[in-house]
């Protein structure tokens, strides 16, 4: 949640949509409705509405359709904005049954606009409360209930960070865009008073923006507070304007490829009347970090001017919005989940380069974290993390994975969750590490994402954001993977034992007999069917039948090879093919397998006896006059239609 500012002057003399570039602003809002679905906008201190993100959603096509739901939702709006003006986030159901927040966006204790974030509900419908609503307001009661069933589900913690994240971002902006107006009235006034040096010092040294100036023989005489305060550099520092840009760009193919003619053409449009030249540049600070920043020079009198704004802030941001856009992209290409977690963990890397990331996976049971990413950790370290079971002092990574919480270790060399590690962590040079665990959309705890340092370090507030955001775009590219995969599971597996459906058992069978004929080999097939199945539904219902297949799929799974291929191709009836199989080794499988049926059990509710049955097999091998499967498995076919004439609980093989 923001910071609350209960003095709110009133409004700006600046409007929001004058400090912002309001079409990217725009463009980030839609971005964040793509992402989560949660509906939103802004509107300035006027009421004027600025941008909104959400398109088609219940309340735009029912509530406010209609006269007096719409008066519900103008009510609920005025006791919003009655309660924005004592808290920070003001918000709750509105009297249709939806869940509306709003915040302000306040600038150096100014009104500059509103932001809302609406729509959405806490918990799931209340089904009986909405079928309610649409009989009271003439709705159709389905397309009703359909509208309100994609309203997104969000809890109230999330939506409160998901706001102050954006207003975060508001505030950035328009103190950014407050900053440059300042910046360009502070340039014409030093025009106005180049030969006014105290004053003119201490107007810059209250100046939110590094200023610094020489003389014509490129001393550096001036630089202001701001300076010093943004680059840790002081005038002792920088006797010239050549220690200066070795000081600040270490690197020299970027001085001379970057640097260097951005000077020259600012000299050549001095000297031609020109427009000075901007330069978006990276500084190295005296601490070792790195600034991103906005260079301006001007000229008063001989003297060079020179101004630098930083924009690590927006820089960051925009990285961050092409990481996320990227991201995104890969998804809907289809990429590899493990490229798309190393291109997240590269990014994060890039913002802060004394960071090593890596992002765990948590395993299908829940319980052993497995290595997703985690390129610039050495080859021994991640063999070692993969495969570590989570739990209470399992370091950072397990046990933020076992609390589902943030879990911030400074120096591993001394903190107790560390300790069965630190050989380890010795070996790979790694002194800290802060891990986030990263969660679905339902909370569910799906991996961590961690940062490591080489040296002790307690993380700063960019850093919590950094990770956060790590954490995040990591969970919708593994939610989206899980999606795809649940998607193609049940494509082409059937919905009651999980074995292969008919269609896709088919296509793997087309594919292994086009095998062996190309290259040669044997291949065998296996019907089975159950028996007595009718007479078993009809004596203890649909249910007991459902179990009695559903044991039969997994007594095929135990018994037979990893490499066979078994499918569900009617009611009670299976197909089992066997790849690299002659006759005599398919009848021993289906002997297997009809004994291990035969042993099997179901049980029965109330404590009777459990229920036993058996199956009935047909064996088929593939001969030189088999041209497709189908004839394969009509040969199979008849084999079982003997085998059930025979007495059925038996293998039969099918004979010319």
């Amino acid at each position: 949640m923001p910071p609350c500012n209960p003095e709110i002057t009133g409004k700006s003399e600046y409007r929001f949509g004058d400090l912002i570039d309001a079409p990217a602003f725009s463009r980030m809002l839609e971005s964040f409705f793509i992402a989560t679905g949660i509906p939103n906008g802004v509107v300035d201190a006027d009421g004027e509405l600025l941008s909104m993100a959400g398109g088609e959603n219940a309340c735009a096509v029912f509530h406010r359709a209609h006269p007096e739901a719409a008066e519900r939702c103008c009510d609920s709006n005025k006791a919003i904005m009655r309660d924005l003006r004592e808290r920070c986030v003001a918000g709750g159901p509105c009297r249709n049954g939806l869940m509306d927040y709003a915040t302000p966006v306040v600038v150096e204790g100014r009104l500059l606009a509103t932001l809302f974030l609406g729509q959405i509900l806490h918990g799931p419908a209340d089904k009986e409360f909405f079928r309610a609503q649409a009989a009271r307001f003439g709705f159709d009661e389905t397309a009703y209930l359909k509208a309100i069933a994609a309203v997104p589900i969000v809890d109230k913690a999330r939506a409160e960070s998901s706001m102050a994240f954006m207003v975060e971002m508001a505030q950035m902006l328009a103190a950014s865009g407050i900053a440059r107006l300042r910046q360009t009235a502070l340039e014409r006034e030093l025009d106005a008073h180049a030969e006014r040096r105290v004053q003119l010092e201490d107007i810059l040294d209250f100046s939110p923006v590094a200023i610094g100036w020489s003389d014509g023989n490129d001393h550096i005489e001036y630089i202001n507070r701001q300076f010093t305060r943004l680059f840790g550099y002081t005038l002792d520092d920088l006797p010239n304007i050549e220690t200066w840009y070795r000081l600040a760009c270490p690197d020299e193919h970027y001085r001379e490829t970057v640097v260097r003619p951005w000077v020259a053409n600012a000299a050549l449009a001095h000297r031609s009347g020109a427009v000075q030249p901007e330069l978006e540049a990276k500084i190295t600070c005296k601490n070792g970090g790195v600034r991103r920043v906005l260079i301006r020079t001007s000229w008063v009198g001989s003297h060079q001017l020179v101004n630098l704004s930083d924009i690590t802030d927006r820089w960051v941001n925009e990285q961050r919005k092409q990481a996320h856009d990227a991201m995104l992209e890969m998804v809907a290409r289809g990429a590899a989940l493990a490229d798309i977690l190393k291109a997240i963990v590269l990014q994060i890397q890039h913002e802060d380069n004394t960071a090593l990331c890596s992002i765990l996976l948590l395993d299908a049971e829940g319980k052993r974290l497995l290595i997703g990413a985690a390129p610039s950790l050495p080859e021994f370290y991640n063999q070692a993390v993969h495969g570590v079971e989570i739990g209470m002092g399992v370091g950072s990574c397990g046990t933020a994975a076992f609390l589902g919480q943030r879990v911030i270790v400074a120096d591993v060399r001394i903190h107790e969750y560390w300790k069965p590690y630190i050989q380890l962590t010795e070996r790979a040079g790694l002194q800290a590490c802060w891990s986030e665990p990263i969660l679905s959309s339902r909370s569910k705890v799906l991996g961590t994402f961690a940062i490591y340092h080489t040296v002790p370090k307690t993380p700063e507030q960019q850093d919590i954001e950094r990770i956060s955001f790590a954490a995040n775009l990591a969970a919708i590219a593994i939610e989206n993977r899980n999606a795809y995969e649940e998607l193609e599971r049940q494509a082409y597996s059937d919905y009651l034992t999980g074995l292969a459906n008919r269609r896709h058992f088919f296509e793997q069978a087309e594919q292994e007999l086009a095998r062996v004929l190309r290259y040669g080999g044997e291949l065998s097939i296996l019907m089975l069917d159950v028996d007595h199945f009718k007479r078993a539904n009809d004596t203890y219902g649909h249910q007991v039948g459902d179990i009695m297949l559903q044991t039969l799929s997994e007594v095929c799974r135990s018994t037979l090879r990893k490499n066979d291929i078994v499918g569900r191709i009617g009611g009670e009836e299976f197909a089992v093919l066997l790849p690299e199989t002659g006759c005599a080794d398919a009848m021993d499988a289906a002997e297997r397998l009809r004994a291990a049926l035969a042993e099997a059990n179901v049980p029965l509710g109330n404590g009777g006896q459990p229920l036993h049955f058996t199956a009935s097999f047909g064996v088929a091998t593939l001969t030189g006059t088999d041209a497709n499967i189908d004839i394969l498995l009509n040969k199979a076919d008849q084999a079982l239609y003997r085998a059930k004439g025979e007495g059925r609980n038996r293998v039969c093989v099918y004979r010319e």
